[in-house]
């Protein structure tokens, strides 16, 4: 699986060849044969794996803003979050699958939509429930909570993702935490019902 993924992951589906796979796992193609029945398999195999990660950051967010009651810790909890998303989403492993969704979409087109809905799909689910939370407790005014999880998503990591996707290569950490910071700052300005001190 390891090998495998650093092939696809550098050289794409087409690119890589099981008698590659084998090579670089130090096996016999044959041993890989038994465990995964062709390529697209184990191809399969380990976007689906990439997509559990994904859930499970998603899953870590649940319950991110319940304990939030003040405009001070509401602006805190945002730097926080958008700080860690920041430095979870855009990374080298993710920059690198969506390339290959991308360059593999005619030919696993299922496999795009699932990670659209499992990965960033899960995060704005679960970026959309804590925003009607923090709107019920009076911090944010939020009408539409979907659109409100799209545009934080976006204005923390969107235009550095893209970067990365575009350019190949992740941005630096400096750049990804201060563009985090501004688009939290952004966000604010626009939901947050009530003035607190801006972070430094």
């Amino acid at each position: 699986m390891q090998a495998a993924t650093t092939l696809f992951l550098r050289h794409g589906y087409a690119g890589t060849t099981m008698d590659d796979i084998a090579a670089l796992a130090g096996i016999t193609k044959r041993t890989v044969y038994n465990n995964y029945p062709d390529k697209e398999v184990l191809f399969t195999r380990i976007v689906m794996e990439m997509i559990a990660y994904a859930e499970r950051f998603a899953h870590g967010l649940q319950g991110e803003f319940g304990t939030v009651r003040t405009p001070a810790a509401l602006r805190a909890r945002l730097h926080d979050l958008g700080r860690r998303m920041a430095l979870a989403i855009v990374t080298p492993e993710v920059i690198a699958l969506r390339r290959l969704l991308i360059g593999e979409a005619r030919a696993f087109p299922g496999l795009g939509r699932a990670y659209f809905d499992r990965a960033p799909g899960q995060v704005i689910a679960a970026l959309a429930a804590g925003f009607e939370t923090l709107a019920r407790a009076d911090l944010l005014r939020v009408r539409n909570k979907q659109r409100a999880a799209e545009q934080f998503a976006y204005l923390v990591v969107g235009a550095r993702l893209d970067e990365g996707i575009l350019i190949g290569r992740a941005p630096t950490k400096a750049r990804l935490v201060s563009s985090a910071r501004e688009g939290v700052e952004t966000f604010l300005a626009r939901y947050a019902l009530h003035e607190a001190p801006a972070a430094a």
